[in-house]
């Protein structure tokens, strides 16, 4: 990546590499979320068993905590990926 990273083999470098993999995922989520509470309001309305929250804002909440996850899954498999290829060169 870029020299503001600390190198993928410490602990900080994997840490923060997940964590800006999360955050990206959750800022596409929530543009998702928005996009689809935009367009179908009501299906986020039948999933809410409470009528004080709009369906939009639920979307969002949704998506973005859906991006979470895929993204913080993602930074981590692609940092597994990373390592094995890094462990698999030293041996040879």
């Amino acid at each position: 990546m870029s020299p503001a990273f600390p190198p993928v083999n410490t602990f900080l470098g994997m840490v923060s590499r997940v964590t800006l993999m999360a955050l990206v995922g959750m800022v596409l989520g929530a543009l998702f979320g928005w996009g689809a509470g935009s367009i179908a309001p009501s299906f986020f309305a039948t999933l809410q068993p409470w009528t004080s929250v709009e369906p939009l804002g639920m979307a969002i909440v949704l998506g973005a905590f859906g991006g979470v996850l895929c993204g913080g899954a993602l930074g981590g498999f692609a940092l597994f990926l990373q390592l094995l290829v890094i462990w698999r060169s030293g041996r040879q």
